[in-house]
């Protein structure tokens, strides 16, 4: 196992510290509980995030899953790393480190374009027809997606997101979240970009097919069958993250299905994993339960992905990490001591 478990010995500790800070004991809710799982990763308040954006196309789309054009991928993936699009936008505002990285999209990119070259290959196969990858092309994914969170680890970011690109991405997500946990195909899949109630049966339909065909169920070959190889990346770059005690904040639906994998490879994994925001999509509560996560710091009603659920809960979590290692307590902000007198009262245990 590359990935230990946080210690929650310290949990106690945590919680006896945070009642000592100059605040009504439980005056700050959830963002108090955040702090306390913050701290069980890592002592120090969090100040700089990368955000990692992988990128890659998908053969399902073949089988008519969306009516999302391919070119889109290559065209985003341009426009955000040039800064354009709602996660480079929000990547601005918030001063989070954004890094597109091209792990199979279906186009050869210019030097010019910003995009990092980590090319697997040119989109996945139909996983209808045959597996989405090869066992080699997979783990070569996983591999770059380790690298990539290496890199930024030695640059010195605390803490690691994950956004994704991929026309067809839901349906290989769908695809993964049903394998792994044992849902039905039509509670894990949505209409995603503006299908019909008629083009979701037929998407469903095509998913019950391919899970049928692809029967193994251990977590490398469900990835390798259904995955993409930008989710194949998220899968290893999260266990990465997690070797390094980092916080990985987690977006929506697709980072989800990748997180199943991680998890199921190294179940320590979810003890570094923060949801950020519950997904509208379909399914997403019901991933987030399966690995018995916390309720999200957000929910908006969002299902955009390129990890715009995570960087807009950033500013929270950045928050919430400085709470014990920054706030002033009592004592040392001159401040009598109410939560001490509510103890005294056995009003506060």
């Amino acid at each position: 196992m590359s990935v230990q478990p946080i210690d929650k010995r310290r949990l106690e500790e945590l919680e006896k510290a945070l009642l000592a800070k100059a605040m009504p004991p439980g005056s700050l809710g959830e963002l108090a509980r955040l702090a306390v799982r913050i701290a069980l990763i890592t002592p120090k308040g969090l100040s700089r995030l990368s955000l990692l954006l992988f990128a890659g196309d998908h053969g399902i789309h073949a089988e008519g899953i969306t009516h999302s054009p391919q070119e889109i991928t290559a065209q985003q993936c341009v426009n955000f790393a040039k800064g354009g699009g709602a996660c480079a936008l929000f990547a601005r505002c918030n001063g989070v480190d954004l890094t597109v990285v091209d792990m199979g999209v279906d186009h050869t990119f210019s030097p010019s374009d910003g995009v990092v070259d980590c090319k697997v290959g040119f989109g996945t196969e139909n996983f209808l027809v045959s597996k989405a990858m090869d066992d080699e092309q997979c783990l070569t994914a996983m591999g770059f997606g380790k690298v990539q969170v290496r890199k930024k680890k030695q640059a010195g970011f605390d803490a690691i997101a994950f956004g994704e690109m991929g026309v067809g991405n839901t349906t290989s997500a769908s695809a993964i979240a049903a394998a792994i946990t044992g849902l039905s195909v039509r509670s894990v899949t949505g209409k995603g970009s503006g299908l019909s109630d008629e083009d979701l049966e037929h998407k469903c339909t095509v998913l019950e097919r391919a899970l049928a065909r692809h029967p193994s169920r251990s977590p490398l070959d469900v990835l390798a069958s259904f995955g993409g190889f930008e989710i194949a990346a998220i899968a290893g770059g999260i266990i990465e993250a997690a070797s390094f005690s980092m916080p990985v904040l987690l977006d929506g639906f697709i980072t989800t299905a990748a997180a199943l994998i991680s998890c199921a490879l190294e179940p320590a994994c979810k003890d570094y994993i923060i949801p950020c925001h519950l997904s509208a999509f379909d399914g997403h509560d019901l991933l987030l339960n399966y690995l018995d996560l916390p309720h999200p710091v957000l929910s908006l009603g969002m299902q955009l992905g390129e990890g715009t659920g995570a960087l807009s809960a950033w500013p929270i979590i950045r928050a919430a990490s400085r709470i014990l290692p920054e706030m002033t307590s009592f004592e040392v902000g001159g401040v009598t001591d109410s939560t001490a007198l509510l103890q005294e009262k056995g009003i506060v245990l």
